[in-house]
């Protein structure tokens, strides 16, 4: 028996926004797992382990996946239709088992996803792909055949290096690196026609790494959204929206400034069309942009630059005749006056109209 009605909270949550849902389906239930007493695992001990009826070679029944994945496909057919394939199995707090293993759960639940909901979608397993020890992970379960039994090639896009040292910040232009390694391995493949999700991603643990300064947190949301757009990753899915981890508002769901940025690009950003991506010259960040009507745009940062207690250093940025005034990420709309405009570690966005 399931107790579906946490679920159906948040499936009714999501549909009263008109928002789509992904289902991350990991964690093995302590009767079904291979190793009950895996202290070690990060929700719950036997939970990073395999399930107890599939070998390590991928053979076996598998059912008792097959039971569950069968059940919440079901249940919830037509209001999911996104399902991710466990979560950050590169890690051993979150997966101890064989790369076949976890190949062939996903071919399972490829399959019995499928039959249940034609336009069901099935994402690869969420890891990152950054550094050559996630890269492992991946070229492990792209040889063991995973590849052809996903949709949807999703990563979680953390630019952070381990282990977290305080006051060393991630740099959200390095999501550039996932996405050629995970490109480089489809072709591999003879899958590059899947595309690439990012659904897991922020600058990380803010206590950990020391990232409290507001006005830095809104410049890494607007950055990290800037390239994710300019790598051709489909979608982003920010991590998370409160709490100590990439927060974009309080307890009380005030937007702090990273949410405010996050307002902001999204103003920015949707109908338009990026017509040349995110490069750098030096420290200096662009990337254009267009719309019907001749307006043109340009998201424009430099690393180099940073704030602090409430304060952000800046230089100057020559720009042509064609910019009229240019849009911070708080909203101000300030005239272009002269060929010289104040730029730092925060995008702002010309605009020519």
């Amino acid at each position: 028996m399931y107790d579906w009605k946490a679920l159906d909270n948040w499936i009714a949550a999501a549909q009263s926004k008109n928002a789509d849902l992904i289902l991350t389906m990991a964690g093995t239930p302590a009767w079904a797992s291979s190793n009950r007493n895996d202290a070690n695992c990060r929700y719950g001990s036997a939970g990073c382990a395999p399930p107890n009826d599939l070998n390590s070679d991928g053979t076996g029944t598998d059912q008792h996946w097959k039971n569950f994945v069968t059940a919440v496909a079901k249940h919830a057919a037509g209001r999911i239709r996104f399902w991710e394939i466990w979560n950050e199995p590169g890690w051993t707090i979150h997966w101890t088992g064989t790369a076949a293993q976890l190949v062939r759960m996903t071919q399972d639940a490829y399959a019995i996803i499928h039959s249940i909901d034609a336009n069901a979608k099935i994402l690869a397993p969420g890891n990152g792909a950054l550094t050559p020890f996630q890269m492992k992970w991946w070229s492990s379960f792209a040889a063991a055949g995973g590849l052809k039994y996903v949709d949807i090639i999703s990563f979680h896009g953390y630019t952070n290096y381990y282990p977290l040292v305080c006051n060393v910040y991630p740099e959200p232009e390095l999501v550039s690196i996932h996405a050629k390694n995970l490109r480089t391995l489809l072709a591999a493949y003879g899958q590059s026609s899947k595309p690439l999700w990012d659904t897991e991603g922020s600058w990380g643990s803010t206590p950990r790494i020391c990232l409290t300064d507001s006005n830095l947190q809104a410049a890494w949301v607007a950055r990290s959204f800037l390239m994710h757009w300019s790598q051709y990753v489909r979608r982003f899915y920010w991590y998370s929206w409160e709490g100590d981890t990439g927060a974009l508002a309080n307890a009380s769901n005030t937007l702090l400034k990273s949410g405010v940025a996050y307002q902001q690009l999204r103003q920015w950003l949707i109908g338009a069309t990026m017509t040349t991506s995110c490069s750098a010259v030096g420290t200096t960040w662009a990337c254009n942009f267009s719309r019907p009507g001749g307006y043109v745009a340009r998201a424009v940062w430099d690393t180099s630059q940073t704030c602090s207690n409430g304060t952000c250093t800046s230089i100057g940025y020559k720009i042509g005749t064609q910019w009229k005034h240019y849009r911070t990420l708080t909203g101000r709309l300030v005239t272009v006056s002269g060929t010289m405009v104040p730029i730092g570690i925060r995008p702002i966005l010309l605009e020519n109209q």
